[in-house]
């Protein structure tokens, strides 16, 4: 149920202990899952694994949409098919975006709308990706696509005053108002008006470096250590049963494995 795969330990001919051991999800996976939900998007895992695998992980991180023992082929497939539905709120097709890794990702990654790479991947990925998340942090994704509507949501409004601008601008340089004032702009003021509307979409622009990426949880990184200790204290037993005769196994201290 829980999508772990059973591993027996034997010393000896002799059971020592059974293992499960499973992919453990990256510490803030879930944290993304649910931020990308917050901004109103819909989340599917799409994997190659077995069904109850990937429905154990997609448990864990609060994804509904499972597509399970998919061939590379099928990745794509599934996008496509993603692709043609439309979106109820825009009455538009589905945009899609792809985050993988692998090769097995890479024609998915192709046929997506917006394909992420993550960057410790294959390079066959990151060759067909958009983007590649060069950190390899799942809260990139999130950054990505929050950068992505501020950066879209500033050409609109860039858009809006400069048709603004010139709808007032134009009429009063053509001198629409010289039969009521009888006066006509000067070239000089008719000039530093257009150059200040190029000012002003340049500023505009500029202070998107004042944009703030969004915080997606906080990483427990006191459970990660907790974990690790536990795998260290785990070898070490299974060193100590081998006993002093296996010189290759000598016990590890906290300090050794972390250099490694």
């Amino acid at each position: 149920q829980e999508g772990k795969t059973v591993v027996a330990v034997c010393v000896e001919n002799k059971l020592a202990g059974v293992i499960a051991l499973a992919d453990a999800p990256r510490p803030e996976a879930a944290d993304v899952v649910k931020h990308l939900k917050s901004m109103g998007l819909d989340v599917w895992l799409i994997t190659g694994d077995n069904l109850r695998t990937a429905s154990a992980i997609a448990r864990q991180m609060g994804i509904n949409h499972v597509k399970a023992v998919a061939l590379p082929g099928e990745k794509a497939s599934q996008i496509k098919a993603l692709q043609s539905q439309v979106n109820p709120l825009t009455m538009k097709p589905r945009v899609v975006c792809m985050v993988g890794d692998g090769i097995n990702d890479a024609p998915a990654l192709a046929q997506s709308d917006i394909g992420m790479a993550i960057g410790a991947g294959t390079q066959i990925a990151k060759a067909e990706a958009d983007m590649v998340l060069v950190k390899s942090a799942l809260t990139d994704v999130v950054v990505a696509l929050d950068l992505a509507r501020v950066v879209f949501s500033r050409i609109k409004l860039n858009f809006f005053f400069s048709i603004v601008y010139n709808v007032v601008g134009i009429p009063l340089a053509a001198g629409m108002f010289f039969p009521l004032i009888h006066r006509m702009m000067p070239p000089a003021c008719a000039g530093l008006a257009m150059a200040f509307s190029s000012v002003s979409v340049v500023i505009s622009s500029l202070l998107l470096k004042r944009y703030q990426s969004p915080v997606v949880g906080e990483i427990d990184l006191k459970c990660q250590v907790k974990e690790d200790a536990k795998v260290i204290e785990l070898k070490n037993m299974v060193r100590q049963k081998l006993g002093p005769s296996h010189k290759t196994y000598a016990p590890l201290t906290n300090s050794d494995e972390w250099d490694d």
